[in-house]
């Protein structure tokens, strides 16, 4: 085997190699910036975050007005399942999102936007967020004056 720096290994060295080795597959843009790095690592790197920022505006859950450049950085695939640290597989989710897909997968239903784009569409309960009017059956009674109670003999003036 030749290596990049023009050495040749032996039968016995790349017997070695393979046996104490651990391989990783990266995927490099034209710049040499890593866009794919499998399980190797779980979070994003530089380049896949401003990739990520490029391809999405806003969280990627529907109607999340958050911008994308305020996300955290989400695996489609939840990272502990076996989720990729692949580009193609990344997309920006508001810190509530993050957390509430990782909590609760079934709540949210994942489709695809176009080649290498994914959303989501928040399939769970939906809360009230205004309190209701109040009630009118029993109006509050208006303030009573206070009462005044004239001094006592003795009492200092």
């Amino acid at each position: 085997m030749l290596l990049a720096t023009g050495q040749l290994l032996s039968p016995t060295d790349i017997a070695r190699l393979a046996r104490t080795s651990t391989l990783m597959r990266l995927v490099m843009d034209a710049d040499g910036q890593v866009l794919d790095m499998g399980r190797a690592v779980r979070l994003a790197t530089g380049a896949q975050r401003k990739a990520v920022f490029a391809r999405y505006g806003t969280c990627w859950i529907d109607g999340c007005p958050l911008p994308a450049t305020l996300c955290q950085i989400d695996h489609a695939d939840n990272w502990v399942a076996g989720g990729l640290t692949n580009l193609k597989l990344l997309g920006p989710a508001c810190q509530h999102h993050n957390r509430d897909r990782y909590r609760h997968p079934e709540r949210y239903v994942r489709r695809r936007e176009g080649k290498d784009r994914w959303a989501y569409t928040y399939t769970g309960p939906r809360y009230r967020t205004r309190r209701p009017p109040p009630s009118t059956a029993s109006p509050r009674k208006p303030a009573s004056s206070p009462t005044v109670v004239p001094p006592m003999s003795g009492d200092p003036p």
